[in-house]
């Protein structure tokens, strides 16, 4: 019910900007069905503008459900006052306050650490299908797109911030009320309520590259083009309907294109030029929640596109890509396989599956066991690989089939094979759906 609600959450936010308010419907769709609505509140301008309006709006039943969320990063000498200035605020307003610490990982980018940091933390501490506000304008959505396109972003970048999105598995979802809103909008709008924001002295450093667009590069367009922003904002809006359009388009043809257990038939493009090969490709991972920079894509159509005999494997930050029988599949990033005893009754839960053996407490896993040969019902042998082989068993399996051993002796292969004279035993296995066999 909820996520059908907030999926074709269509109505338009605010009603009127000067000055600043919500569209009462729009609010009471927010507020319905969930438990908290979030606002990420920085304590800048932007944040306590969005953070005020609602208040003036709200009904008790409403404020109610509204709490304000504030992510300490460290990274100012500043940031322990920044917390107790929201605190206060938030206590002036009588709304919820929550503080999150958090510690950036090292990364290229102190911008990308702090943001993927800030994120992490919204989504801990928000419920299952919780809302949160964000308080970005149509200045950061100029600038969003400006920094993509100068970075070589495709279509999906160039549709900058979407208004909403989900957020996490869970259900809970980030909306940004204030797209359509300029910055001078909000500064006047402060102003008149005489609100008391900080100054982040982070905003003025050049060496980040949004900072730079802000205080160098837009100042010098906006005399020339003095609605350049809603002009960004409105071409974003087209772009990603064009491309929502095009992603429901591509989906439906890559249903035919792909198998039952996920993976891409590479024969359906591989006649196809290089462009619209790599089109197929970046919308099937894109289908799978995975969006690669442009040079890898082309990486993978290039690693993917020799004989079937080989095995290639493209490896990123959160799975890899790999072929069998010429179809590609996305996969879970490589575990370490576990080996241990087995204990009658017990279910062992490994990395890609879980086992459980009935019938004897002296059986184990051990590790693939290497040249090894297995006798087939009829009474004929067969070496293991080549009946890895005839099972179509994918390479990634290989190793992590359960190998169940009693002393030296391999006498099942999960519920794939038995050794004839172990029938008597009961093996349960339930090999992970994320891992295709």
């Amino acid at each position: 019910m909820f996520e059908t609600t907030m999926r074709h959450l269509t109505l338009k936010p605010l009603i009127s900007l000067s000055p600043l308010s919500f569209n009462p419907e729009w609010l009471s769709q927010v507020f319905t069905q969930v438990n908290t609505v979030w606002v990420g509140f920085s304590g800048g301008v932007d944040s306590h503008v969005l953070l005020y309006a609602l208040v003036q709006q709200l009904s008790p039943e409403q404020k109610q459900k509204l709490a304000a969320i504030h992510i300490h990063h460290g990274l100012s000498a500043n940031a322990d006052g920044w917390l107790k200035h929201c605190e206060a605020t938030c206590q002036s307003l009588d709304v919820r306050f929550v503080a999150e610490r958090v510690q950036l990982e090292s990364q290229a980018s102190v911008e990308d650490a702090a943001r993927n940091a800030r994120y992490q933390a919204f989504q801990n501490a928000m419920g299952d299908q919780d809302v949160i506000l964000l308080a970005h304008h149509a200045g950061d959505q100029a600038e969003t797109v400006l920094f993509r396109l100068l970075r070589g972003t495709g279509g999906k970048g160039l549709a900058g911030m979407p208004q909403q999105r989900l957020l996490g598995e869970d259900g809970a979802r980030l909306i940004r009320p204030l797209l359509d809103v300029s910055k001078q909008q909000i500064e006047d709008y402060a102003r008149q309520q005489q609100l008391d924001w900080i100054q982040d002295e982070s905003n003025s450093d050049e060496r980040f590259t949004r900072n730079f667009l802000r205080q160098s590069v837009v100042p010098i367009l906006k005399p020339r083009f003095p609605k350049m922003e809603q002009n960004i904002a409105s071409s974003a809006q087209r772009i990603a309907t064009d491309y929502a359009m095009l992603f429901t388009f591509a989906s439906q043809q890559l249903a035919e294109w792909t198998n039952a257990s996920g993976g891409l038939d590479l024969a359906c493009i591989a006649d196809k030029a290089l462009d619209e090969r790599l089109f197929w490709l970046r919308y099937f991972l894109q289908g799978k929640g995975i969006s690669l920079p442009h040079v890898q894509l082309e990486s993978i159509v290039e690693m993917f596109a020799g004989g079937e005999d080989r095995q290639p494997e493209f490896v990123f930050a959160t799975g890899r890509i790999m072929r069998h029988q010429n179809a590609l599949y996305l996969l879970p990033a490589e575990q370490a396989v576990i080996l241990a005893p087995l204990v009658s009754g017990e279910v062992l839960k490994r990395s890609f599956d879980e086992i459980c053996l009935h019938g004897s407490d002296d059986c184990e896993l051990k590790e693939r066991p290497q040249g090894a040969t297995l006798l087939m019902p009829s009474g004929k042998t067969r070496k293991l690989k080549k009946w890895l082989n005839d099972q179509q068993t994918p390479n990634w399996w290989r190793e992590h089939l359960p190998y169940v051993f009693l002393g030296d002796e391999l006498i099942a292969i999960g519920t794939l094979w038995r050794h004839p004279n172990y029938e008597h035993l009961q093996i349960e296995w339930r090999p992970s759906a994320e891992l295709p066999i």
